[in-house]
């Protein structure tokens, strides 16, 4: 089959890379003139990229955490090159303006129309093909909540005491504070190590006014949303220049993610966008790429006239998956940002009786059943249950 992918985030390259490899053609359609960083991945999706023989483009880049670290808050492009080897067509400055699902059509703001027979529309949190689907407008719903990203070389930070620990040892470092989190974790980059520091919070208006949902910003703004947290925080800070600064939203689950006409489907974001804080965004769109991917390139669901049919498993197989993660990063959310009060002190003190992970442990981030059942999940597994190999 001839397929368009609409969008060449993680989502949309790794579905690209998994139909190429099916052996259909695949045009990409992306709105940025360059594609750039594109974020990180957890374990449930570095066992696909594998799998899709990804790990020989990145794993130069990878870095393996030993452990996760929660504290209290006042103390303590290589996808592309994948895509391209195996055959994919990749055209830039492409923002489609209108899909066409009945005729698996994608027609760009140059007015170039783009024919398939199955358009898969990875086009994030905005997503028009969303709209489509849906046969009415389907906007994000805010949270309330706004983030802030810091990332720079590790040896920028290198040499301050009280830092050395953050910067060396591959640790998820989270701290827990009211009405916000920090999570901090380092990254290889392509010429040296990085850190990268995720800050969230309420909504301050005089950073993202209304109709801002995104802007670069300044450490300062930073310092003065965080003010009194671990003292650590505000001496990296005091290292920083630029802060990109964006609001958080969710999408409200909807029944299905296909067009009547089974010629448009989505993948990522443009299905089930993830609040941040179980960090699950990406690879929940790189799970449902690896589950479109091989149901497509099964012969029984490979040609125009099983489209109806391989859609219907497709979303079997990930919608309730994708809606239980996105409820469960919601409510992660109200467990690290409680008040300080009562219940805040008594988390806590569980939390420091139980240090690891364990079946039941009231933080979903430590509990064993759920992390087996997060983690544990194996897209090629299913995909053989399912289809009978």
């Amino acid at each position: 089959m001839h397929i368009i992918v609409i969008g060449a985030g993680l989502a949309g390259l790794t579905v690209a890379i998994a139909l190429a490899k099916g052996g259909h053609k695949v045009e990409i359609l992306e709105s940025a003139p360059a594609i750039s960083y594109i974020g990180a991945v957890s374990s449930n999706s570095s066992r696909i990229l594998r799998k899709l023989g990804v790990d020989k483009y990145v794993e130069k880049y990878c870095t393996e955490p030993v452990d996760l670290r929660m504290m209290r808050w006042n103390t303590g492009q290589i996808l592309v090159e994948a895509a391209v080897d195996l055959g994919c067509q990749i055209h830039l400055n492409s923002r489609v303006v209108r899909i066409e699902p009945e005729t698996g059509s994608a027609i760009t703001q140059d007015s170039v129309t783009y024919h398939g027979d199955l358009v898969v529309a990875s086009d994030g949190l905005n997503s028009m093909a969303r709209a489509v689907v849906l046969g009415r407008p389907g906007p994000p719903v805010p949270t309330g909540q706004m983030a802030y990203r810091v990332t720079l070389p590790a040896a920028t930070l290198r040499g301050i005491p009280e830092l050395e620990e953050i910067i060396t040892v591959p640790r998820n470092n989270h701290w827990l504070g009211p009405h916000g989190t920090i999570l901090s974790y380092l990254l290889q980059g392509q010429d040296e190590p990085l850190i990268n520091f995720v800050f969230t919070c309420d909504v301050n208006e005089k950073d993202l006014p209304p109709g801002v949902d995104q802007r670069m910003g300044t450490a300062e703004e930073v310092r003065n949303n965080f003010k009194g947290w671990d003292p650590r925080i505000e001496t990296m800070l005091g290292h920083v220049k630029d802060v990109l600064y964006w609001r958080l939203y969710t999408h409200e689950p909807i029944a299905s993610w296909s067009h009547p006409s089974h010629r448009l489907t989505l993948i990522g974001d443009a299905a089930h966008a993830m609040t941040p804080y179980l960090a699950q965004g990406a690879a929940m769109g790189i799970e449902d790429a690896a589950i479109l991917g091989g149901i497509l390139s099964h012969p029984r669901y490979s040609s125009p006239s099983t489209l109806s049919a391989a859609l219907a498993l497709y979303e079997h197989l990930r919608l309730s998956r994708a809606t239980k993660v996105a409820s469960a990063s919601v409510e992660s959310r109200w467990f690290t940002q409680m008040e300080d009060g009562a219940k805040q002190r008594e988390r806590d003190e569980w939390l420091l009786l139980h240090p690891g992970i364990e079946e039941g442990h009231i933080n979903i981030r430590s509990d064993k059943i759920w992390l087996d059942e997060l983690f544990g999940y194996d897209a090629y597994k299913v995909l053989d249950e399912y289809l009978g190999e």
